[in-house]
């Protein structure tokens, strides 16, 4: 893993955990709705790293490329489930 990419990383981290930990400090409505949100935007941030990096991949059958998929098909999953829950409220 690259240093730009720790850094992404570490900073989403600190982040998320900001806002779970305010979420948590104000219990309220809101904090169902920012997470609800978090997840949203992490669904889609998988399908499309996802399918940018098979996109961008010079082989086309390989290990990394079953993973990427796999990253897809679990994005799209979180994407759905919090597209429902948006629909409940």
């Amino acid at each position: 893993m690259g240093k730009t990419s720790l850094t992404i990383v570490v900073l989403a981290i600190l982040i998320a955990t900001a806002w779970i930990a305010t979420c948590g400090i104000f219990d309220s409505p809101f904090a169902e709705i920012a997470i609800d949100w978090l997840a949203f935007l992490a669904g889609i941030f998988l399908i499309v790293e996802g399918i940018y990096k098979m996109l961008r991949s010079k082989v086309v059958f390989s290990t990394d490329q079953l993973l990427r998929a796999f990253r897809v098909v679990i994005g799209t999953c979180v994407f759905t489930i919090h597209v429902l829950q948006f629909m409940r409220y």
